[in-house]
């Protein structure tokens, strides 16, 4: 073994055979959080909740808009007089205006209390899948992934666990 090229090819093979054989002693997993944040039960109260606590409001802004559907339909209609006309415009945009601040409050609201919420959830799925991780001694386990086959697919046993919490 001379010649340098060799010795490259045989250390690379060396390491190649030592990190293959590595490969078949650890252990994988791979969760579908996306899953998780729809399929638990938890999830399913999450959203429950969420709609009553904030159905009401979205029912308001619903007949906000339907009022500045109507007002537009009004100017459309072309059949007011110039001060009515201009009475509806200024109605319309005082309501176009009163709709976006309300929407984008809502928005908000209900956004913020959603993340509270699902990260509650997403507390509880880490600690199932650090004990899943730590009493079946897996080596990795991982949230994202282009492509998992289903050996390695952990997330209905997690959605199980989660399910048998309170």
């Amino acid at each position: 073994m001379k010649n340098p090229v060799q010795k490259i090819v045989t250390m690379l093979a060396l390491c190649g055979s030592l990190a293959a054989a590595y490969a078949e002693e650890m252990k994988f997993g791979y969760i579908n959080p996306e899953r998780i944040y729809t399929e638990t039960r938890a999830a399913q109260r999450i959203e429950a909740t969420l709609q009553r606590e904030f159905g009401s409001r979205q029912k308001q802004l619903s007949a906000m808009r339907q009022e500045g559907l109507k007002l537009q339909q009004q100017l459309a209609d072309k059949k007011l007089g110039s001060q009515e006309k201009q009475a509806v415009e200024a109605k319309l945009q005082e309501a176009g205006y009163a709709f976006r601040i309300e929407s984008a409050r809502l928005a908000e609201e209900y956004n913020l209390r959603r993340s509270e919420e699902f990260a509650a959830l997403q507390n509880n799925a880490n600690a199932v899948i650090k004990r899943i991780a730590e009493q079946e001694k897996y080596d990795l386990i991982v949230q994202e992934a282009v492509f998992v086959t289903h050996k390695y697919d952990l997330t209905d046993r997690v959605i199980k666990l989660l399910d048998e919490m309170k």
